[in-house]
């Protein structure tokens, strides 16, 4: 599973919404003008860290859930999950279906 979300791949699914954030900070950033104006920017950062570490939980118990809000966000296809069990395919498509 060379484009899969998961085993020594995991860091491939995050990549791409990491540099939508990474672009997003740099477009903050680089309207701030004033020095108050920085404090949103690093509660924006803490947020978005929070939500990466919880979306990307790739313990076992939690990969099918993981699987399912990756196929909802249509960052994974069901096709890259080719070679799971019809019953984790299940799973998988009643979590993304929430």
């Amino acid at each position: 599973m060379a484009n899969g979300c998961h085993g020594s791949h995991n860091l491939k699914c995050s990549t791409a919404e990491l540099a939508e954030i990474m672009a997003d900070f740099k477009a903050r950033a680089a309207a701030v003008a004033e020095p108050h104006e920085m404090w949103p920017l690093q509660e924006y950062l803490a947020r978005k860290q929070r939500e990466i570490e919880r979306k990307y939980d790739y313990r076992y118990s939690q990969l099918l859930f993981v699987f399912g809000q990756l196929i909802r966000e249509g960052r994974v296809q069901e096709a890259q999950l080719a070679g799971l069990t019809e019953e984790k395919l299940g799973y998988i498509r009643c979590s993304a279906s929430l």
